[in-house]
């Protein structure tokens, strides 16, 4: 018989009590026998938190008393789950859908392959099936790529956050998420420290969710996306290159943000303010602030 190490589900809840609720429910058709489920609510407003322990008492509940980000909600409930004991953590958005046998997929992968820090399942969205992450030092610019192969498992530079199968001792060596970041980019930056400490990052073709990409920051809190993720793009390639690398990579992300200058007399109100968070982050990128930014 295999070995079924304890795995801890953490699922972060902000917004989107329904995204949560469809989440949870998929949860309980999971073939994987060895499971527990720990529900960090990140500070949501009216009473979300308690109306998902009312409604699922089964879970366990983290509720904290603001929002702390993707990396800092995290964070908290990796301390919890290592506290618990757990062998593997697996992030899991909740804007999610998981198939029966997705947990079982990653957790034979990591258990056939020790030098792997974490596994990651494909991503099914509305643009087709990703999941292969890659990193290009000299243009600035991460993305996620469908597999080369359904069926090989794959070492890849990054791994979504969306949904991430860490193991608890590789978490224990390298850190947890960086909080400077608060939103967007951490997932890039830990599997980037994976990589640097001699671990990799397997993708699991064989596995898959379905995943409403940015559900969370949808709406008013649009902005959001741009802000963080113009911001904390900075942070990581200045940390992650140096030298001719890092000089060429900064012109690309120069020319990126000049285009979009151009462009901005050109553009509807709706954009102009998603171009304005992106000008804000790089500013204050500059200005070397970090963590949560007070956008609203």
């Amino acid at each position: 018989m295999l070995p079924t190490p304890l795995v801890y589900i953490l699922i972060l809840h902000w917004r989107g009590i329904g995204n949560t609720m469809y989440c949870l429910d998929s949860l309980k058709n999971l073939d994987y026998p060895n499971y527990k489920i720990l529900l960090v609510d990140n500070g949501s407003q009216n009473a979300e938190g308690a109306a998902l322990c009312r409604d699922y008492p089964e879970i366990e509940t983290l509720l904290l008393d603001k929002n702390y980000g993707f990396s800092g909600g995290c964070n908290k409930g990796i301390d919890y789950c290592i506290d618990k004991n757990a062998e593997y953590i697996w992030l899991l958005n909740n804007d999610t859908i998981v198939p029966s046998d997705t947990l079982s997929h990653l957790v034979q992968a990591l258990g056939h392959d020790t030098k792997a820090g974490a596994a990651g399942a494909c991503l099914n969205t509305d643009k087709g099936k990703t999941g292969k992450g890659r990193i290009n030092f000299a243009k600035g610019k991460t993305t996620l790529k469908a597999p080369d192969d359904f069926e090989t498992n794959t070492s890849c530079q990054w791994l979504s956050g969306s949904n991430l199968l860490l193991r608890t001792a590789t978490i224990k060596e390298v850190g947890k998420f960086n909080d400077d970041y608060f939103l967007y980019f951490e997932d890039v930056e830990l599997c980037a420290r994976m990589t640097k400490a001699g671990w990799t990052c397997l993708l699991v073709p064989r596995a898959s969710i379905d995943h409403a990409d940015g559900a969370s920051t949808k709406g008013g809190f649009a902005s959001w996306r741009n802000y963080y993720y113009a911001r904390n793009r900075l942070y990581f390639f200045n940390a992650y290159t140096s030298g001719l690398m890092r000089i060429w990579c900064f012109i690309n992300i120069a020319v990126h943000m000049l285009r979009r200058i151009v462009i901005w007399p050109l553009s509807s109100p709706e954009k102009k303010k998603l171009l304005e968070a992106e000008y804000l982050g790089t500013w204050h990128f500059l200005q070397n602030k970090r963590g949560q930014a007070d956008l609203i």
